[in-house]
């Protein structure tokens, strides 16, 4: 019986720990430092392990067969060259490949240098290099810049006047994202459908999970409001919207991104989010908006799910991407099924979420839904009571993505879960139904 240790504390974490739990084969999930879903979970306990000398030393003491890094930062750190030098299992890329997602300026050149489909681009270190830029794009209106750090998820602009431009580049250059703002990336602005595709690898070998999912990153019903984490998702794409052609042409992505690194002495080892635009401007072929790391949230809480429920051994699937034999691992070829999740943001997200409202309705019983807790903590009393902006995640599953979404929109309201002046989007996936 295995033991598993999983690294971070939100949503996908939980989503991650609840896919573990669910395995005949392991015995124990040790979260950290977890969140008052994973403290309830079967399996699972919340620990506290901080940085590389201590996240070996529990590992060592604990017998653990699986490290699973949830979080970015941790990867960009090289928490994963730590535990591998210590001979212990982990699912995360390495520093190197970590730059993928932790340098823009990085992706870009990489992309560039190998023929993988991106928006016209260029690597800039000035503000008066980003305004030549976006003049070659046709102005702000049409262009994006990118921070070249991690930034918190903060980094990508996409003004719409000069001023908002100038704005911007004052952000980046500044150093207020991440990173002392000496490079960043100016891009041709496209327009099309955004999709999250995961491919595993274990450094030699990999394979494209055969799902496709679509975030909403708007905090209001209708794509409104401000920019967030992801306030919902959903899977599958319906085919009118990613073909079987499309998604040919995103295999191939995948195949060159995971056959460079490793011809860049970087091989990539754990998951691989690419973040693609169906593109209008290239009669819907999909080009690579962004490479992340690890696995997307709120992406996680329906791919782990809908693995799972369609004969998928989640603690299989991570052991043989961490343990080089990945190609040992039978992949569905397709998967039944469809899941959409819901995300319950606090009073104030993105800006200033209120913390400490008690949440209501986690005791009842929902059919066809998995409830992850994103930012919980219990209060002395025991109660699930919120800790940052994205809350709770709700998934319902369902045959079609019709009945996943009643179900997990009939699990939030005053008689069902629920906390003061909470957010949410009742309208998630609507692209896809309304068509």
């Amino acid at each position: 019986m295995a033991t598993v240790l999983i690294i971070g504390s939100g949503g996908r974490e939980h989503a991650l720990a609840w896919g573990m739990a669910q395995s005949s084969a392991v015995e124990k999930v040790y979260v950290s430092p977890g969140n008052a879903g994973t403290a309830h979970e079967q399996k699972c306990e919340n620990v506290a392990v901080n940085g590389a000398y201590e996240t070996v030393a529990f590992c060592q003491n604990n017998h653990i067969d699986l490290v699973v890094i949830g979080p970015e930062a941790p990867l960009v750190e090289g928490l994963s060259d730590a535990l591998r030098e210590a001979s212990i299992v982990v699912f995360g890329a390495s520093k190197l490949a970590a730059q993928l997602e932790g340098s823009k300026a990085f992706a870009t050149q990489f992309m560039q240098k190998h023929d993988i489909t991106i928006p016209e681009s260029v690597i800039v270190t000035s503000a008066e290099g980003a305004d030549a830029a976006m003049k070659i794009f046709g102005g702000p209106e049409n262009s994006v810049l990118k921070a070249n750090g991690l930034a918190g998820g903060k980094g990508v602009f996409l003004p719409d006047t000069a001023a908002e431009a100038a704005d911007a580049i004052q952000k980046i250059t500044s150093g207020a994202m991440d990173g002392d703002g000496s490079r960043f990336v100016v891009q041709a602005r496209n327009h099309g459908p955004e999709v999250s595709v995961f491919v595993l690898s274990d450094g030699t070998n990999y394979k494209v999970i055969p799902l496709a999912s679509q975030d909403h990153k708007r905090l209001l019903a209708g794509d409104k409001g401000p920019n967030t984490g992801g306030m919902g998702v959903y899977a599958p794409l319906p085919d009118w919207m990613l073909s079987a052609a499309q998604w040919e042409k995103i295999e191939v992505i995948a195949e060159k991104t995971i056959t460079a690194m490793a011809a860049e002495n970087t091989p990539y080892q754990g998951v691989l989010y690419m973040g693609l635009m169906l593109a209008e401007e290239l009669a819907g072929d999909p080009l690579v908006i962004e490479y992340n790391v690890r696995f997307g949230d709120p992406e996680t809480e329906v791919i782990i799910p809908l693995l799972h429920g369609n004969g998928v051994d989640i603690y299989d699937m991570l052991y043989a991407t961490a343990a080089g034999t990945l190609a040992d691992f039978a992949m569905p070829k397709e998967i039944h099924g469809a899941a959409l999740t819901i995300c319950l943001a606090a009073e104030g997200y993105p800006d200033s979420p209120i913390p400490g409202k008690v949440v209501e309705g986690l005791a009842n019983e929902y059919r066809d839904v998995t409830v992850f807790h994103g930012s919980t903590k219990l209060d002395e009393s025991g109660q699930v009571v919120t800790s940052g902006g994205r809350v709770l995640y709700v998934t319902g599953l369902g045959v079609n993505l019709a009945a996943a979404s009643q179900a997990a929109n009939a699990a939030i309201g005053e008689s069902a879960i629920h906390f003061p002046a909470m957010q949410y989007r009742p309208d998630i996936a609507w692209r896809a139904r309304n068509r």
